[in-house]
């Protein structure tokens, strides 16, 4: 299947192509949330010395997990020229000739790196429509990967994978205080010295008909905590109390949003946020998206000291046989999350 990158530059779309078509325009109904509306975290609190800024900081996790699921961390430490390097060099990787990027794509999902066009699930034979991006996607922990094109693609992702898992241990130091929690809990439950992370970025073109196109559907994600950031144009939607929101990013700030297995670890008080990407019809987005997960093989339950008061509310599952099932599920399928409830 040709990129979406291919297919825009081939021809002079004024229309959407057929295959693209997924929404009607009643089907979208957009709240612009302001900005201060949503959940900001000061990284710089949790390694506070002074008792009530680190108290008020997981306190503020709490609620940013508890009421949102999703909240922009700022003072995160992870340098600028970092990031901006990483957007460059991303952009220089889709700009590549069409052989060249072709030759990482693959229908497997077990396979380590992959890149694909038009899809989210891997068959795309499942999907009723193809949506508006082009994408590459690769783990980088506990095994390193990353395509060997551009030459310092693969620098500069193993320095922000290690910055962001930096970051990612520290968050849930917080947020298992925030449950009640020993500090380690989490990290010692979930086995992160052997955590499971990704590196995906989302390339979505100008689109001409974006009210009826998507980037990517409504979707939680099957880790702990994702990282994400956009190259200054925005495109994220979550949703909240039945509502979506656009949010747009504070400067050098990371989106964070809480993932499938930190709402079973919690015994869903912490909720997995549904988010979408939508499109515009004047500028490329570019998204660089860190997934963060338990160990391939931790067996993910609620935290036992959380099950003094109240039953377990999921089944047991072993992460990575969770996230292989979640990428073969149909859109109209009921989500692995769901079907692990207990009541």
């Amino acid at each position: 299947m040709p990129s979406v990158k291919t297919l825009v530059q081939s021809r002079d779309l004024k229309s959407l192509p057929s295959d693209y078509a997924h929404f009607s325009n009643s089907d979208k109904s957009t709240v612009a949330g302001p900005e201060d509306s949503l959940p900001v975290i000061d990284f710089s609190l949790l390694s506070s010395t002074n008792p009530d800024e680190r108290a008020k900081v997981i306190e503020d996790l709490r609620k940013a997990c508890e009421e949102w699921g999703f909240f922009m961390l700022v003072n995160h430490g992870i340098p600028e020229n970092l990031i901006n390097g990483l957007f460059n060099v991303c952009n220089e990787f889709f700009d590549m000739a069409e052989e060249e990027k072709l030759k990482f794509e693959t229908t497997n999902p077990r396979f380590p790196v992959m890149v694909r066009s038009g899809s989210t699930t891997c068959d795309v034979s499942n999907q009723k429509v193809l949506f508006w991006r082009d994408y590459l996607r690769f783990f980088v922990h506990p095994e390193f990967y990353c395509p060997d094109k551009p030459i310092e693609f693969s620098d500069l992702v193993l320095e922000y994978s290690q910055r962001t898992r930096d970051v990612n241990r520290k968050l849930l130091q917080g947020i298992s205080q925030s449950l009640g929690l020993e500090e380690d809990y989490i990290e010692k439950a979930m086995d992160l010295k052997s955590g499971t992370q990704i590196f995906a970025a989302n390339y979505y073109p100008p689109c001409p008909q974006p009210e009826s196109a998507i980037g990517i559907p409504p979707h939680t994600d099957h880790g702990l905590l994702t990282f994400l950031i956009q190259n200054g144009v925005g495109g994220l939607e979550i949703q909240h109390k039945g509502k979506w929101f656009y949010v747009n990013a504070l400067p050098n700030s990371i989106f964070i949003n809480t993932g499938d297995q930190l709402e079973i670890l919690s015994n869903g008080k912490y909720k997995s946020v549904w988010h979408r990407a939508v499109v515009n019809n004047k500028k490329t987005r570019i998204s660089l998206v860190i997934p963060n997960g338990p160990s391939p093989d931790t067996i993910v339950s609620p935290a036992a000291p959380l099950l003094r008061e109240t039953p377990a509310a999921y089944a047991p599952m072993n992460y990575m046989e969770y996230v292989n099932v979640q990428r073969t599920t149909r859109l109209n399928e009921k989500p692995i999350l769901d079907r692990l409830k207990l009541y």
